[in-house]
C-alpha cells in the first residue's frame, strides 16, 4: 500500500479514518471499564457531530470510522440565538475546526483520568491523533473490514467477531445502537453483502492488504 498522509484537516461531510496508539506504544487502556469509558467519553464529546460506522479499542490503539456531519445543525440546543442563517454561514472548514476542537477535549480528558489512575504523567497518545480521509467508497467498505479484523491480526483475539471492544457486534444486533449501522449497511448494498464481504477476507486471509 502506498504511503499516504495520515495528518490532514478534517471538514464536514467527509468520511475519515481516525486512529492513534500509546505514546511510545505504551497501553492507553488498562482495564476493561478503561474501554467503556472511552466510549462513554466518545459519545459526549464526539458522537453529535460525526455519524460513527465502526470501531475497534484494543490495549494500545484505536481505530473509528466516522462520516463528520455536514451542517452544523447539531449546534441548535448548543448556542443561543441560533439561527438558519448562522448554519448557513458555516462551512465545511469550520465545521471541521469544531470537530478537531471536540477531539481534542476527547482525548485530553481520558488521559487525564488514565494519568490519575496509572500514577503516571507526561503523553499518553502519539502527538496528533491519526485522520485519514477517504474519498473512495470501495476502500470505506474495506476500512470497516479492516478495522474489525485489527484484534485478530494483532493477536489479541483468536476470531474477531467474539471480540467485545469493537462494533462488530453492534451489526449482529436488532436493538439500537450508537453507530449509523444503516450508512454502513447501505455502502454494502444490503446486511447480507456486509457479511460476505468480512467474510471472503476472513476466510481468503488477504493480509498482504493489512500493512
Amino acid at each position: 500500500m502506498p504511503a499516504i498522509k495520515v495528518i490532514t484537516p478534517i471538514l464536514g461531510d467527509r468520511y475519515y479514518h481516525i486512529f492513534n496508539r500509546g505514546n511510545n506504544g505504551q497501553h492507553v487502556f488498562f482495564t476493561e471499564e478503561n474501554y467503556r469509558y472511552f466510549l462513554r467519553l466518545f459519545h459526549q464529546f464526539i458522537y453529535p457531530y460525526v455519524d460513527l460506522l465502526a470501531y475497534s479499542l484494543m490495549p494500545n490503539h484505536f481505530h473509528f470510522l466516522i462520516r463528520t456531519k455536514d451542517s452544523i445543525s447539531f449546534l441548535k440546543d448548543r448556542i443561543p440565538g441560533f439561527s438558519q442563517e448562522m448554519e448557513s454561514q458555516t462551512n465545511e472548514v469550520e465545521i471541521g475546526k469544531i470537530i478537531s476542537n471536540q477531539f481534542r477535549k476527547f482525548f485530553i480528558t481520558y488521559s487525564m483520568a488514565i494519568n490519575l489512575q496509572q500514577n503516571r504523567t507526561g503523553s499518553l497518545f502519539s502527538k496528533n491523533f491519526k485522520r485519514l480521509e477517504i474519498e473512495d467508497e470501495e476502500y470505506v467498505r474495506y476500512l470497516a473490514f479492516y478495522i474489525h479484523f485489527n484484534p485478530q491480526k494483532h493477536g489479541i483475539a483468536d476470531d474477531f467477531r467474539k471480540y467485545r471492544f469493537s462494533s462488530w457486534a453492534a451489526y449482529n444486533l436488532v436493538k439500537s445502537t450508537h453507530l449509523n449501522r444503516q450508512l454502513l449497511i447501505d455502502l454494502f448494498r444490503g446486511l447480507d453483502e456486509f457479511m460476505k464481504y468480512h467474510r471472503y477476507f476472513h476466510e481468503e486471509r488477504d493480509l498482504n492488504l493489512l500493512e
